[in-house]
């Protein structure tokens, strides 16, 4: 029999359900608002991890100077001695040029007195070098055209680096060479012994 005004049974169980379904996405829905507005990261997520900083640029060192480059000949006071470490010393034997190495004598050199291109060495006592005879030796100063001319040499331009060695001014052909201790102008003969005993190092004085 039928009863009017009475739910049917069961009615009141679907509502049950219907309303905790509504309610749970109500809570969802909070929840989702409340994270977008805090700006709260999901959990599961774990923590953002901190960027890599910028990898650093390679230092640069500077290159180191060298510490002391040949020196080439100019004006000023120096000592002079023979190329390839012998320790032989430009010095002075009475009046002649000579290669010592147990004298260091500090000569200054001056502008050259018959060429100012070219270069004239004065010894501390104040006589120049000159070639007489062929020789090198240490002579008073004269006021003569042969004189200066003697006693003025000029850089070879094709000695290496470092190295000076020198010709006579008024004997193009012939360069301040070594024989044993003594010094003379002497004609090159382009072998490798005369080179080298023609081959000057400067230090400054």
């Amino acid at each position: 029999m039928t009863v009017y005004g009475q739910a049917p049974r069961g009615t009141h169980a679907a509502v049950k359900v219907l309303v905790g379904v509504a309610v749970v996405v109500v809570l969802v829905a909070v929840v989702v608002v409340w994270r977008s507005a805090t700006g709260d990261a999901d959990p599961a997520a774990g923590p953002a991890a901190n960027p890599a900083p910028p990898a650093a640029a390679p230092s640069i060192t500077p290159a180191t100077a060298a510490s002391s480059a040949p020196a080439e000949l100019a004006t000023g006071s120096w000592l002079v001695s023979l190329s390839g470490g012998s320790g032989d010393y430009l010095t002075t034997d009475g009046d002649f040029a000579a290669l010592s190495p147990g004298q260091r004598t500090a000569f200054t050199v001056v502008k050259g007195l018959a060429d100012a291109s070219c270069f004239s060495v004065r010894a501390p006592g104040g006589k120049y070098l000159r070639h007489y005879d062929y020789r090198l030796r240490f002579d008073k100063s004269e006021d003569a055209e042969l004189y200066r001319k003697d006693a003025t040499f000029c850089p070879l331009d094709d000695a290496p680096a470092g190295v000076v060695r020198l010709r006579s001014a008024n004997y193009p052909d012939y360069v301040v060479h070594r024989r044993g201790g003594e010094l003379y102008i002497d004609k090159r003969n382009g072998s490798d012994a005369f080179e080298a005993d023609s081959s000057f190092t400067l230090e400054k004085a």
